[in-house]
């Protein structure tokens, strides 16, 4: 016989643990689709560029998805072009989109003759853009984030 109230509480929540287990404890997501909707330089000068790049985030779960935070590497032509993180806190609807911006300081003045290259010559920019997404939840992983493309050289200004 039990005769602590402590243990009794123990074991009924443990009963309603292992009823529910489940459906408490799986908060896992599936991977979400990150895809860049556009590039924009903001300003630059011999030692600093600055981008703003605009990312769309396609959720593919039947709940909303909370970012809290991303860490990324952007990546043209196998160059990589900035490293950052960003703590803008955001929800993504069920089966939902959400656009946000990230703007990205570099320096790609070593590379900036082979950008310009591809850019007069009309030659394709491939991008690749790795991380991975916090979603802030205590029991959801954090969700890897990779997205390449190709960038058509007409759309892009300098």
């Amino acid at each position: 016989m039990i005769r602590s109230p402590g243990m009794m509480l123990a074991i009924l929540l443990a009963g309603l643990f292992s009823l529910n287990g489940c459906a408490v404890f799986n908060r896992s997501y599936t991977e979400p689709e990150v895809t860049l909707a556009n590039v924009e330089m903001l300003k630059s000068n011999l030692w600093e560029q600055s981008f703003r790049l605009r990312l769309r985030v396609d959720n593919p779960n039947d709940r909303n998805l909370p970012i809290r935070g991303m860490h990324y590497r952007v990546y043209l032509n196998d160059m990589r072009l900035a490293t950052g993180v960003t703590d803008r806190a955001f929800n993504v609807p069920a089966y939902g989109s959400e656009y946000f911006d990230v703007t990205v300081r570099s320096n790609i003045w070593r590379h900036l003759g082979d950008l310009v290259k591809l850019v007069e010559h009309q030659q394709p920019v491939d991008y690749r853009i790795d991380g991975h997404i916090s979603t802030g939840l205590f029991w959801a992983p954090r969700l890897s984030l990779h997205e390449e493309g190709t960038l058509d050289p007409a759309d892009l200004s300098f």
